[in-house]
């Protein structure tokens, strides 16, 4: 009887446990989902990382690498961030070129910007050849650096200058000298050299007189098929000034041009006395001396 009621009890105070325990479970988790909603209301969301975001408009730009010719460039740059900055630009660019970096808004080159949060704001970029530049790919950079102490933001974009091959014609004369002596009523032979100083082929190239005067015939070959990089072509010219010319100095004008381009040279021509001319000058001279050599001797005699 007595191990009986023992029994009962521990049975008893069992089912009494377990009970306080299934009661208590519910309380306990809650309180935990509690504790733990209230650390997350605690910690603050992090603010998102300021960024310059670039859109180039034209970043790629082909032309001829003659001194002094400009390649132009545009980009937009957005600064996503809280408030309005200022930003140091970096001009990056090769050797025998200048770089200017012009807002939008304003035509001269400007070391510093300010952007506006979440405002883009257009850059425009001119490169200049400062020398005559050799055919191939040239990279100009630029970099904004924030202008804030300790403050780490930065961003950069390039753009591709690409300088092509390019043919460039001169005329010369065949000697140094820009004159020629000729005679008239005759076929005279004046030699000049057409040259390609470029660093490309030209072409279908048109040759020209111009500013001979009038009643001369100047003949010369019309046109060259192609002058390559380096090579001088001798070009005879035929001058022939019409049999009564007078003697004097006379300017005559050649030229040649082609898609590639153009130059032009001017000589000066000479034209002789023909020796008969001369022959009946002299004696003319002579027959007048010989005239008044024969008045004073009859005038002596009187």
């Amino acid at each position: 009887m007595t191990i009986s009621r023992s029994r009962l009890m521990l049975i008893i105070l069992s089912v009494l446990i377990t009970a306080t325990l299934l009661l208590a479970a519910p309380s306990m988790a809650f309180a935990q989902e509690e504790e733990d909603n209230t650390e997350e209301e605690a910690q603050e969301p992090e603010p998102e990382p300021e960024t310059l975001e670039f859109d180039i408009s034209f970043g790629e730009v082909t032309n001829f690498g003659k001194e002094g010719t400009v390649f132009e460039f545009e980009t937009s740059v957005t600064y996503d961030g809280e408030e309005e900055k200022y930003f140091d630009i970096i001009e990056d660019f090769p050797a025998g070129w200048d770089m200017d970096v012009n807002p939008g808004t304003k035509a001269i080159d400007v070391p510093v910007i300010m952007l506006k949060p979440n405002t883009a704001e257009t850059l425009k970029i001119k490169c200049k050849t400062l020398i005559d530049q050799e055919p191939g790919e040239y990279i100009f950079k630029i970099t904004l650096v924030s202008a804030l102490e300790g403050d780490v933001l930065e961003g950069s974009t390039e753009f591709t200058g690409i300088v092509k091959p390019d043919g460039a014609l001169e005329l010369a004369a065949s000697t140094e000298r820009l004159n020629t002596e000729v005679r008239a009523g005759r076929e005279n032979i004046y030699t000049i050299i057409v040259k390609n100083t470029g660093s490309a082929p030209v072409e279908d190239i048109s040759l020209s007189s111009s500013g001979e005067p009038e009643g001369w015939l100047v003949e010369l070959e019309d046109s060259i098929n192609i002058v390559e990089v380096g090579e001088e072509v001798e070009v005879e010219v035929m001058i022939t000034p019409p049999e009564r010319t007078i003697s004097g100095n006379y300017s005559i004008n050649f030229n040649a041009s082609s898609e590639d381009g153009n130059d032009s040279l001017q000589i000066r021509t000479v034209v002789e006395t023909p020796l008969i001319w001369k022959i009946v000058g002299i004696g003319i001279i002579a027959l007048v001396i010989a005239g008044i050599a024969i008045i004073f001797e009859r005038l002596g005699r009187r």
